[in-house]
């Protein structure tokens, strides 16, 4: 309620049950994610691609700016989460930040060797613009994720 004093009672509490929002948010993220590791699993061989070109291109699919956004709400929950709990953060709110940093790392991982995919696929004279420069603004939200999750976890765990 405005105007209600956030006592250390009150401040943990919002912690713990936002720490809890993260968690169940999270959800989708790994829901989405899983179903996308299931579609690697089932490519098979093309005349036009590898196996492995057909499942790096899969895979990126997870950090294109539209669906690596899914990740964005669990971050913003985590990271103000982290803000309120202060230097004093519970393991499990630790352990979601770290993670979706993680996972911020790793999709943007995926998202540079999808680009250097693209750019060894390509033929002398061809140059696929609109792949590479959805991947890489997918690599600069991963790492704004990832740098944005780190930021409150230095700021949570005093040195």
């Amino acid at each position: 309620m405005p105007g209600t004093e956030l006592t250390p009672e009150r401040r943990a509490e919002l912690v713990r049950q936002l720490t809890i929002v993260g968690w169940l948010v999270l959800g989708g993220p790994i829901g989405f994610f899983a179903f996308q590791l299931d579609r690697v699993r089932r490519v098979s061989e093309q005349q036009f691609a590898t196996v492995w070109d057909q499942r790096i291109e899969v895979l990126s699919f997870l950090m294109l700016p539209p669906n690596l956004v899914t990740l964005a709400p669990v971050a913003a929950v985590a990271v103000t989460t982290a803000w309120l709990a202060g230097a004093d953060p519970d393991p499990w709110l630790s352990t979601l930040v770290r993670l979706v940093a993680g996972l911020a790392i790793t999709l943007g991982a995926f998202g540079a060797l999808s680009t250097v995919s693209i750019l060894l696929r390509d033929d002398v004279g061809t140059f696929e613009f609109d792949g590479i420069a959805l991947r890489l603004g997918g690599i600069s939200m991963a790492a704004g994720l990832a740098l944005v999750c780190r930021l409150a976890d230095r700021i949570a765990t005093p040195e």
